[in-house]
């Protein structure tokens, strides 16, 4: 994966994030946030944003962080 891609996956995840913020609280927009990944990003995208963040994440919003958590954990 090319940094031209993951900075393009970072930023496409952190504004969904922002676009989501209507949402009120974190949860809401984690869930929202989730929820648009899960069902309008390929399977590649999801799992090269999710080994950017296990590798540390840098430049990823923290309600990114905790939707990139909760894939995981449920992997």
């Amino acid at each position: 994966m090319s940094a031209g891609q993951i900075n393009h996956l970072v930023k496409m995840a952190n504004e969904i994030a922002l676009n989501m913020a209507a949402w009120g609280d974190e949860q809401a927009v984690a869930a929202q946030t989730g929820e648009h990944i899960e069902k309008f990003w390929t399977r590649a995208m999801r799992e090269q944003l999710l080994d950017f963040w296990r590798a540390g994440g840098e430049d990823l919003r923290p309600v990114v962080c905790r939707v990139l958590a909760s894939m995981d954990e449920e992997k």
